[in-house]
């Protein structure tokens, strides 16, 4: 029962922070400090694992998995900044 928490909320999280980077991708918001590239990849890897993590659990009931799923934009994207990070040019 606590995995199935824990994957809703951080499902839910995933999907309102990767809505927030689509809008910023459309020109909707502008409160992205990112590039357009890196904005787009976010929105698609939160709201894409998002929305995977939900299915694993309401759909298939695979809550461990979904778990997984749902923290993996987390750790995809601090590896993906961290890359930007040392490769981008900041003057």
């Amino acid at each position: 029962m606590l995995t199935k928490i824990l994957v809703v909320l951080i499902s839910s999280v995933n999907v309102y922070i990767g809505f927030r980077f689509f809008l910023n991708v459309i020109h909707v918001l502008d409160t992205s400090k990112y590039s357009r590239t890196a904005t787009a990849i976010y929105a698609v890897v939160f709201l894409g694992m998002g929305v995977l993590a939900l299915y694993f659990s309401f759909i298939r009931a695979e809550n461990k998995t979904a778990l997984w799923i749902g923290v993996g934009p987390w750790i995809f994207i601090l590896v993906f900044l961290l890359i930007n990070m040392l490769t981008g040019d900041y003057k």
